[in-house]
């Protein structure tokens, strides 16, 4: 892996401007999985139930003629899991992740439980002044909650090589 690392990033002839990737749009990522093929680092984490969709729905492999991928997106343009995202009911209030809270207490208010790490949708005012005040980035507005169910990027582990952005087939659509 460390030999993989070291060629990509000092031997890549066609990507000499490594600069930091852009935050993904989530809106227009259809979950395809490319990303996921390209990433040196495994930085990305792509929806989990994708599998059983695919495995029902297969109209991608009606829509793709060839007998070989040759990762034109034509497929991604019908795949219903953007759909899927747009359905997904909004939360009322932010969401704390878990896992990811240390239960500092940095980000207390009235609607915040910090031991259950809960935030009661009565009290809560929808100031989402504790997504900003929470250094360990648990606390996510439900906007971003949706979108983080589908697709996770792990900026720790990412090193910008931005082989996904290039890779991505719908990167120049604007609504799918």
């Amino acid at each position: 892996m460390l030999k993989f690392l070291i060629k990509h990033l000092f031997f890549n002839k066609k990507n000499n401007n490594y600069k930091k990737t852009d935050e993904i749009e989530f809106n227009i990522c259809v979950c395809c999985e490319l990303c996921l093929s390209v990433c040196p680092t495994e930085a990305i984490e792509i929806f989990k139930l994708r599998d059983v969709i695919c495995s029902y729905c297969n109209l991608c492999k009606e829509i793709c003629q060839k007998k070989y991928c040759e990762n034109c997106g034509y497929c991604s343009l019908f795949c219903p899991i953007p759909f899927i995202m747009r359905e997904v009911p909004k939360p009322k209030t932010p969401i704390i992740d878990k896992k990811e809270c240390n239960s500092c207490g940095l980000c207390s208010c009235e609607a915040i439980d910090i031991i259950k790490k809960e935030i009661d949708k009565d009290k809560c005012k929808l100031c989402l002044k504790c997504i900003d005040r929470c250094p360990m980035k648990a606390i996510k507005s439900p906007e971003e909650y949706i979108k983080s169910l589908f697709i996770k990027v792990d900026y720790d582990k990412c090193i910008f090589c931005r082989e996904c952005v290039e890779i991505c087939p719908v990167k120049d659509l604007e609504n799918i």
